[in-house]
């Protein structure tokens, strides 16, 4: 029966976030080239009459709103820069799993993002992550990802162009992608490193090195890759490589808040090793899931000099996540989606 959840070591692993040990190689698909200038643009009105002032006002409406996009100098998507949190939630299918043969995991991943613009509705989103959660299809066992996991996920930067604020503007990002625990040299194309290729538990390997398409400890707690540590049936902690890239699919909702799908999602990810041999065996694979419900993001706006302690208490999802989906609704919990729940 142990069998039963082998390959569950591997697919705790999952866990997705926005990081990589070689930062300068990693982010978005696209180079934009943005300007990540914060400041705003000065507004200079032509005017029919011979007024030389510049206009740098802002008009605002009776709830102190800015109305952006009003005049033509104006930056379309100046209202919505600030801090936000937010919640990306993506789910796959774990395969090669004995006797269950496949396993339904979701990662709920929250982020403290700064959005910043360069005046011209190009908008640049600074993306730190604050807390990360699995949900399994099986409640035999447990999946956690320790502090030092999330601490060592890097801030990406995400882009989206707007022309307007107003509710119902498309809010579609380019495509972001990440390599976590392996030192890649093209991290977008290179594989993954193989399952089991680390000697052991203590093989970790420095990812500030050039890159040598091995396994490296990112999380920095002296094993390869990075750890997830599994309770229940199986207590011990695998440790995984992972790759996955996403785009935002959404839309503005009002001015303090966005969301919608996320499509163009991949992900995989390789076990390197184990800290038992139970957990070592098998071969892990991961499958799309396609059901929409399971594949979405949504942010909040918060107060200036918000923290990732102010965006955890958006959500009262408990340690595995499944209570999160009953309590009082929170803005930032999950939805209730579960894994049989596609329509």
């Amino acid at each position: 029966m142990i069998r039963n959840f082998i390959f569950i070591s591997a697919l705790m692993i999952f866990a997705l976030s926005y990081a990589g040990c070689e930062t300068e190689k990693q982010g978005s698909k696209d180079d934009s080239g943005f300007d990540k200038n914060t400041g705003t643009d000065t507004d200079t009105d032509t005017d029919t009459d011979t007024d030389t002032d510049s206009d740098t006002d802002v008009d605002t409406d009776a709830d102190g709103d800015s109305d952006a996009g009003a005049d033509a100098g104006e930056d379309p998507a100046a209202s919505l820069v600030g801090t936000w949190g937010g919640l990306v939630v993506v789910s796959i299918i774990q395969t090669g799993i004995p006797i269950l043969t496949t396993q339904w995991v979701s990662s709920r991943n929250w982020y403290l993002t700064t959005i910043e613009s360069d005046g011209k509705g190009n908008l640049t989103l600074h993306e730190k992550m604050c807390g990360l959660k699995l949900k399994l299809e099986t409640w035999m066992n447990k999946s956690y990802v320790p502090q030092y996991f999330i601490d060592s996920v890097v801030t990406l930067e995400r882009h989206v162009s707007l022309d307007s604020t107003e509710p119902g503007t498309p809010f579609v990002s380019d495509n972001v992608y990440e390599v976590r625990g392996a030192n890649l040299c093209d991290p977008l194309n290179d594989p993954l490193p193989a399952n089991k290729s680390a000697s052991g538990p203590d093989d970790a390997r420095d990812c500030e090195q050039d890159c040598t398409g091995a396994h490296c400890d990112q999380d920095l707690d002296g094993h390869p890759g990075v750890t997830t540590i599994l309770s229940g049936a199986l207590n011990c902690e695998v440790y995984a490589t992972q790759r996955w890239h996403a785009k935002y699919n959404g839309e503005i909702i009002d001015n303090d808040t966005i969301g919608g799908p996320i499509i163009d999602n991949f992900s995989e990810q390789t076990a390197v090793a184990a800290s038992n041999k139970t957990c070592e065996i098998g071969n892990p694979g991961t499958a799309a899931d396609d059901c929409p419900q399971h594949q979405y993001f949504k942010m909040v706006r918060l107060s200036p000099g918000a923290t990732c302690e102010d965006v955890m208490k958006l959500t009262d999802c408990d340690e595995n996540e499944q209570k999160c989906d009953t309590n009082t609704k929170q803005p930032l919990d999950p939805e209730n989606d579960q894994a049989d729940d596609c329509s």
